[in-house]
């Protein structure tokens, strides 16, 4: 008998097998530890990469945005100041053309004589002495038009008294906001023309147009850059250019606030600041698009996802190669481990390392060459037990004989003998001696049963187990019938589940429904009425059998002495019995590789509760 022949076939692959669930949802459990070391750590290098990557570039962005907030804070400066300075000068010369004498004296006295040294000063205004002069007008001090050089723009868009009132104060100039004027966008200059005293005695206006000459958008572009855009409008925001063409105002309240805004325009995010002019009612804002901002960040994020590519298939290689140097010596465990579950002790494993994986080869091939030992060791102690097991079965099958005739032989002479006594010589006996030899008998007749009682469970436990289809319910139908034919005095109702049917041996199956059903008949019997059922039921995926009654009952404290031999519960002269029936029970029960348990209550009944597992059985034969 080996090993194997006693536990059963559980082989290490069985074992993995039962093991083989996902602890985690992190890799599916189909995946080998050969497949699933590269994969995660790829997927680790993959993260990290990533996570780098991203930080990186975040920072890169983040600086570029920061630069180009700086370059757009220069631009702004820079073109407020140029457009400060511009318009610092335009101003000037107009100051000093309007105090010049010959514009005095005209306004002083209008007439022929004065107005042409007048004029000769107000054409160098005019085109094409200055290309972006639209006209030059000259206001005496009740706010009325003296003349108008040339007269080309509309009546109705000439209202700048609000800019005469503010040209009466000291500096006695001012630029004004820009206008259209026949879908040309222009902006007047002020100046009041004074007497020696300081009088005012007119204005000169001065209408221009903003400059769109090639050269000066030339100019503009190599300081913005050409990915820049300029806005110039009125602080008011009611009139915008981009120099050359009146356009809407730009979004995000520009006019007012000197903050970064970060906006769309056609389609396109762009990052705008914007800067007052300082003396005049002016606004200057510059676009730059957000994408011209961060295309250094963007060529940096390029030539770092193919560096991390690179970096990404340098660490799989390298996974790939750990997860070799590692699975192939557990390759070679788990190919040895198989052998060794189906017998061949003699596998050992050749792994030359020095790190743990080579100690655990070392302590497996050691641990091979032990098992092979001690197997050898336990087959021999088998072989002696099963040598001294059949022996003890033969010992037994010799005093199970003695019993069955030598013993039987001397206690039916007894009983014979005890009622032939009464039979024979019944008159010259007197009370005394009829009743001693009354419980002669009685104690001969018990014996004997004790003797069938024992030889039986003797039979259950050593029987060969002859498993076949078994019919339950007809077996508990069967003998509720032979009890109530036996006692048909007692009022007892039995209720037997339909098509109960098990695998097992029919001839211990039936002893099993009878000591079952008997030992219920027995503690019902001190009532009037009882009843007695058998069924089945599922309990936590299990086939659960019982018989239930509602007799006697019992103490769950006593409940481990019921199913052992000759263990009793009640008085004898309260319930007869040897107490063999129950063990008898149990004995069966585990033959059929189930178990019995019992639960009840004192006068309020008792329910035996079995398994039957079949294909499986108690190996052990010994009565």
């Amino acid at each position: 008998m080996t090993i194997e022949q006693l536990t059963g076939p559980r082989s290490l692959g069985s074992e993995a097998a039962a093991a083989h669930t996902p602890l985690s949802p992190y890799f599916s459990s189909d995946l080998s530890i050969r497949q699933r070391l590269p994969l995660m750590i790829a997927l680790l290098l993959g993260a990290a990469i990533v996570a780098t990557t991203w930080a990186a570039y975040s920072g890169v962005r983040k600086s570029a945005l920061e630069i180009g907030r700086e370059r757009l804070g220069h631009l702004t400066e820079q073109l407020a100041g140029m457009l400060q300075q511009s318009s610092a000068t335009v101003m000037g010369k107009t100051s000093t053309v309007a105090n010049d004498p010959a514009i005095r004296a005209y306004l002083a006295s209008p007439a022929s004589n004065t107005r042409p040294a007048a004029s000769r000063l107000l054409e160098q205004f005019t085109p094409p002495q200055d290309p972006n002069s639209i006209q030059v007008e000259l206001w005496n001090a009740d706010r009325s038009l003296v003349t108008a050089l040339p007269a080309s723009l509309p009546s109705e868009s000439i209202n700048i008294a609000p800019l005469l009132d503010l040209a009466s104060k000291p500096p006695f100039k001012v630029v004004g906001p820009i206008r259209l004027a026949n879908d040309t966008v222009v902006f007047p200059t002020v100046a009041a023309v004074q007497d020696d005293a300081g009088k005012v005695l007119g204005y000169l206006v001065r209408w221009r147009k903003l400059s769109d000459k090639p050269e000066s958008r030339k100019q503009l572009t190599e300081l913005l850059g050409s990915q820049a855009t300029l806005y110039f409008g009125n602080s008011q925001g009611d009139v915008w250019t981009d120099m050359g063409k009146a356009v809407p105002k730009p979004p995000g309240g520009l006019s007012s606030t000197l903050a970064l805004t970060q906006y769309d325009r056609d389609g396109s995010a762009v990052l705008a600041l914007g800067h007052p002019i300082i003396g005049t009612p002016w606004f200057v804002v510059v676009e730059i698009s957000e994408q011209a901002v961060l295309t250094s960040s963007g060529r940096f994020l390029r030539r770092v996802i193919v560096v991390d590519l690179i970096l990404f298939l340098i660490g799989v290689g390298f996974a790939i190669a750990l997860s070799r140097s590692i699975t192939n010596p557990l390759h070679s465990l788990t190919k040895a481990a198989s052998r060794i579950s189906a017998g061949d002790y003699t596998r050992v494993v050749d792994i030359k390392r020095r790190d743990e994986l080579g100690a655990l080869a070392g302590a497996f091939n050691t641990m091979a060459t032990r098992v092979a030992g001690a197997q050898h060791e336990l087959e021999r102690k088998v072989r002696e037990r099963t040598a001294e097991l059949e022996a003890a079965n033969k010992e037994l099958e010799a005093f199970s004989y003695s019993v069955s005739h030598d013993l039987r032989a001397p206690l039916r002479g007894i009983d014979g003998f005890s009622q032939a006594l009464l039979e024979d010589y019944y008159d010259q006996l007197d009370e005394n001696g009829k009743h001693f030899l009354q419980r002669v008998r009685a104690g001969a007749q018990r014996m004997a049963e004790l003797i069938d009682n024992l030889l039986s469970l003797s039979q259950v436990s050593r029987g060969e187990l002859i498993r076949e289809q078994v019919n339950l319910s007809s077996l508990a139908r069967s003998v509720a019938a032979q009890l109530k034919q036996g006692g048909p005095e007692r009022d007892i109702e039995f209720a037997v589940d339909n098509d109960i049917a098990v695998e097992g041996d029919p001839k211990l199956l039936q002893i099993l429904i009878e000591n079952l059903f008997a030992n219920a008949w027995k503690f019902t019997s001190k009532h009037s009425q009882g009843r007695i059922e058998f069924g089945v039921a599922n309990e936590n995926g299990e086939t659960v059998y019982h018989v239930r009654d509602d007799g006697a009952g019992f103490d769950m404290a006593h409940a481990g002495k019921l199913f052992g031999a000759f263990e009793r519960l009640h008085q004898a002269d309260e319930f007869q019995g040897t107490g063999i029936g129950l063990a008898t029970v149990a004995r069966i029960v585990r033959r059929h590789g189930g178990h019995i348990w019992a639960e009840g209550e004192v006068e309020k009944g008792a329910t035996f509760s079995f398994t039957l597992s079949p294909g499986r059985s108690d190996v052990c034969q010994a009565a």
